[in-house]
């Protein structure tokens, strides 16, 4: 199944079995191929400028074309640690797992289902974004801070359905 693509979100909605799984990624348009190519075209012609101007004699601006190239490499470095970043959010029969990947630190959060509540707290003022959040007894997480807001309450009626508990088998 593709995902469902929408403004500054993306987000799987997978069954199986008895579980639900919503991945929430920000939005990401520059591929790792275009970090490359990026990177490459930024960096040739300052380079080309520095080596040019060592050349005639004025070799001092060969230092700074070369400490910004780093620093622009240094950037392309940053984004590609994070490309990847997303939330997982797994709904299972009797537990909650918020699982949040930023860059290489990793944290999960587990609750129990029947307690978990999804909470879509309004901003101070009409500028202010939301917060969705996630979480029971008093222990709450932010989640979807990277959406914008029509896709946080989207996902916070997509969540409040999930939890929302199935009927259950009749015993003989």
């Amino acid at each position: 199944m593709k995902p469902p693509r929408t403004g500054n979100r993306e987000m799987h909605a997978a069954s199986e079995g008895d579980s639900v799984t919503f991945v929430v990624r920000p939005n990401r348009s520059l591929p790792v191929t275009g970090m490359v190519v990026l990177f490459v075209a930024l960096s040739a012609l300052p380079l080309t400028i520095g080596i040019g101007f060592a050349a005639i004699g004025v070799w001092m601006v060969l230092p700074f074309a070369v400490l910004e190239v780093v620093v622009l490499g240094v950037l392309i470095r940053w984004l590609y640690r994070h490309i990847d970043d997303c939330e997982l959010i797994v709904i299972e029969p009797e537990r909650v797992r918020v699982t949040r990947r930023a860059g290489t630190k990793e944290s999960r959060h587990d609750y129990h289902r029947y307690w978990a509540r999804v909470r879509l707290d309004r901003g101070r003022t009409s500028r202010d974004p939301s917060r969705l959040r996630i979480g029971s007894h008093g222990r709450y997480i932010d989640i979807g801070a990277s959406i914008n807001e029509e896709d946080r309450r989207s996902l916070a009626a997509e969540l409040r359905q999930a939890l929302r508990p199935g009927p259950r088998p009749k015993r003989r």
